[in-house]
């Protein structure tokens, strides 16, 4: 049996101390060695490999504001939502949920501002007639004509089973049962009213624009209102002289 030449046999009966020592010397050299010599690593293949790795994409641009084109819209503000101009700019809508929130908001102070924006000129034009039809004082003789209001006066004339209609009916809206008219959509202001059944005959694309004009209409009765009571407040004259 040939062995390796810095091999020393261990059990060897003529071995002396000082040849175990070295043998074992010798042995824990040789693995160490192994141990502390580099792998070997295919360049090619980690070449091959760095190549093919794709670059990191970059962010999305910023876009611009429907509302103020030259700033860059919200990042919650993406266009998803109905009537969705990219107009925050007070940074508001922190979040989704106060995004929720303030679109809840919006679209209930919308609904009260058509009405109270229809309301208005009725209200100046109609009221002296209506009150002569019906034998009573007219609410504008009091107001110089103006529509009542809390600027104009004349809401203290107004009979008190009309406010406690108006609270009941608010009442009754506000704890009654609500059934949307898509529950999975989780529309604002889904309160399941559509008498006319005009809902349920639209496509996905009719009901975003009903949804996107119906913004546009509170949005506006909003200024139109704001406008009114201001103009009235500032000229002490009605808006709308009665006929």
């Amino acid at each position: 049996l040939d062995l390796p030449e810095h091999s020393i046999p261990l059990s060897h009966p003529a071995s002396s101390p000082r040849d175990m020592i070295s043998a074992l010397a010798l042995a824990t050299t040789g693995f160490a060695s192994q141990m502390a010599a580099p792998a070997r690593v295919n360049v090619r293949t980690a070449v091959r490999m760095e190549e093919a790795a794709p670059p990191p994409s970059p962010p999305p641009a910023p876009t611009k504001s429907k509302a103020i084109p030259f700033v860059n819209a919200p990042a919650l503000l993406d266009g998803s939502m109905a009537g969705d101009n990219g107009f925050d700019p007070l940074g508001l809508a922190t979040s989704e949920s106060r995004l929720a929130f303030y679109r809840e908001a919006e679209i209930r102070h919308c609904r009260l501002a058509m009405l109270a924006a229809a309301n208005w000129p009725l209200a100046e034009l109609l009221n002296k007639p209506l009150a002569k039809l019906v034998g009573v004082q007219a609410l504008t003789d009091l107001t110089g004509g103006r529509a009542p209001s809390i600027p104009n006066g004349g809401l203290g004339q107004v009979n008190a089973a009309f406010w406690f209609l108006v609270l009941a009916i608010g009442a009754l809206a506000e704890v009654g049962e609500i059934n949307p008219l898509e529950p999975s959509a989780k529309i604002a202001g889904d309160l399941g009213f559509d008498p006319l059944g005009f809902w349920g005959k639209m496509d996905t694309q009719a009901k975003r624009d009903m949804q996107d004009k119906e913004l546009a209409n509170g949005r506006l009765a909003m200024a139109a209102i704001t406008a009114f009571v201001l103009e009235e407040f500032v000229s002490k004259s009605p808006a709308f002289p009665s006929l």
